[in-house]
């Protein structure tokens, strides 16, 4: 919230110095998690992504509204990031084997896991990347510079790319909890 208010407001190097610190310690924190394991928890596996997303859909959105990013590329930021928070609650409704509230945000059981792809990874970056270079577009002067244009269309089309393998991914997750075991089959 406070990168995106600085952002609106003009103040675009202080925004670009706290965007830059969140993602920094987004970084750190996944180091953390994947060097100490008895850091890691389920509660943590699911709030990460989900700020993340609350991260760069802020702070797109904030980037968009003062006219520094196309609209086509906050669509398929936000879009991917709305699809992939869908299809992870379709995939733990459908893996719910009766529904209540309770079961559907409970952090005690994973029932699947969607792992990040290198696909999901470098999205990530770029599109980092395509937030950075837009707050600065205006402080160094190379708003529609073909450089800036490039790397933007480079970021939305691997955004579709990374959508398109985690749309796959969660087809192939919803598969596997519709499928029955044989076992249960046999018991009508």
């Amino acid at each position: 919230a406070v990168v995106s208010t600085q952002s609106t407001g003009g103040q675009h190097t202080l925004a670009i110095a706290l965007f830059g610190a969140a993602g920094i310690t987004d970084f750190l924190d996944g180091q953390i998690a994947r060097r100490y394991p008895s850091q890691r928890s389920l509660l943590g596996s699911i709030i990460d992504p989900i700020g993340d997303k609350t991260l760069m859909g802020c702070t797109t959105f904030a980037v968009w509204y003062t006219g520094l990013m196309p609209t086509w590329l906050v669509f398929i930021i936000l879009g991917r990031d709305l699809t992939l928070l869908g299809g992870s609650g379709i995939a733990k409704y459908k893996s719910l084997d009766k529904f209540s509230l309770r079961k559907m945000f409970s952090f005690t059981d994973a029932s699947f896991e969607v792992k990040p792809g290198w696909h999901g990874k470098l999205n990530m970056c770029l599109q980092l990347g395509a937030v950075l270079a837009c707050l600065a577009a205006p402080i160094f002067q190379f708003q529609g510079h073909i450089y800036l244009d490039m790397y933007l269309i480079t970021t939305g089309v691997m955004g579709v790319y990374s959508l398109i393998q985690y749309i796959l991914t969660y087809k192939e997750v919803i598969r596997k909890i519709d499928k029955k075991p044989d076992w249960m089959e046999h018991e009508k």
